[in-house]
């Protein structure tokens, strides 16, 4: 009985593992597209060198959101299937 439960338990962390990083995966280009769409508008413009210090740190922060998003996806399937592998 506590075989079968823990072989249980391994079956459905390694299939939220799996989705964490399908999910990750499926987000990417819609992440990287409206990143690209906000630091290309008219009114931040991130490309220009002449901005202001307030335009420079939204600009990094968009930036910079992308890999913390995915690094916590990934992160996270990372985690829940590498506790599978050293059980």
């Amino acid at each position: 009985m506590l075989s079968s439960n823990k072989g249980q338990s391994i079956l459905f962390i390694l299939m939220i593992g799996i989705v964490f990083f399908i999910i990750g995966l499926a987000l990417t280009p819609a992440l990287s597209e409206v990143t690209a769409e906000a630091t290309n508008t008219a009114q931040l413009n991130c490309s220009n060198s002449s901005i202001s210090d307030q335009d420079q740190a939204v600009c990094t922060s968009l930036d910079i959101q992308s890999f913390i998003f995915f690094g916590t996806i990934f992160g996270l399937a990372g985690i829940l299937l590498g506790g599978i592998m050293l059980r």
